[in-house]
């Protein structure tokens, strides 16, 4: 079990989360069950060994019920309210499984982040030490690229990318770079201060997606999602601050309070006629001229048809 070891560890971490409480011996049993399993059992000071790396790399702590000589994940119900500690736990989870249904090849289909094979370990590197960064970057109205020195602030993946919020040295300004358009990413020696009383988690609370706007400001939106799009809507809630406020055989209204921006009248406008912006007006408007716009495109094909 040495080489390949955060597969291990992932595979570690997951089968214990699942099957807690649960003895070294149906650990072991387990890996040689397992599709990572090479041949070679899973010795006591290599099971010990892994329980250091994994509460050192990812501060998820493997413990022993002295009572019974089991072993569980230590405050799994603190690592749920946490967001990344959940998101992590699941990503320990999913790699487990992706990796037990190799064998089923095209059979399992996975959605393709490219962003997070571009500088992420970079930047978590130089986040956790507040170190400062040079990037070379070429966003999409730019015809080449130029340097950047910036000070990371945090990270958030939306829509198959992952962004950084960043300040500019000397800048108190925070903006937004998507990692794909990163061409280099290098840590420096010189730091900066993590402000003490910032939270990434209330800075993006009212924004939809990712891009945040000084001079667009949340308000309270009222939906009326129509048929099966309203189950879709309670299973997967559209934001955070999704409530549910009347109910009945043909249609739910949700309410939210989040800055009405570009990305979510695009979402909005994807659910077609299942959807119905109910207020304020302004943005009931917005949506229904944004509509209009995108029909005449139409319009213009069909009468050519016509004409023809």
């Amino acid at each position: 079990m040495l080489a390949n070891p955060v597969k291990r560890y992932f595979w570690l971490v997951d089968t214990i989360y699942r099957h807690a409480p649960i003895s070294f011996k149906e650990i072991a049993e387990r890996w040689e069950q397992s599709a990572l399993y090479d041949n070679k059992k899973l010795a006591i000071r290599t099971f010990h060994n892994h329980r250091e790396a994994i509460e050192e790399l990812f501060h998820v702590r493997i413990v022993c019920d002295d009572r019974t000589n089991k072993y569980f994940i230590a405050d799994q119900g603190e690592l749920a309210k946490n967001g990344l500690s959940s998101w992590l736990l699941n990503a320990f989870s999913m790699s487990n499984i992706l990796t037990e249904a190799q064998s089923l090849g095209s059979r399992v289909q996975v959605e393709e982040i490219p962003s997070a094979q571009h500088h992420l370990t970079e930047l978590l590197m130089a986040m956790r030490e507040n170190r400062c960064v040079k990037v070379t970057y070429q966003p999409f109205v730019a015809e080449a690229p130029f340097e950047l020195m910036l000070q990371p602030l945090f990270v958030k993946r939306y829509d198959c990318r992952w962004y950084l919020y960043a300040n500019k040295r000397n800048e108190e300004k925070i903006k937004l770079y998507a990692l794909d358009r990163m061409h280099t990413v290098e840590a420096q020696e010189e730091r900066f201060v993590f402000p003490a009383d910032f939270d990434p988690a209330a800075y993006t609370c009212n924004a939809f997606g990712v891009a945040i706007y000084d001079e667009i400001s949340p308000c309270k939106i009222r939906v009326r999602a129509y048929g099966r799009l309203a189950a879709y809507l309670r299973t997967l809630p559209l934001h955070q601050s999704q409530r549910e406020v009347e109910t009945t055989n043909r249609y739910a209204d949700f309410e939210y309070f989040v800055a009405p921006t570009q990305e979510l009248y695009l979402k909005l406008m994807s659910y077609g006629r299942q959807i119905e912006v109910l207020s304020p007006e302004k943005v009931r408007n917005s949506i229904h001229w944004k509509l209009m716009q995108a029909a005449v495109i139409y319009d213009k094909e069909l009468r050519n048809e016509n004409d023809k």
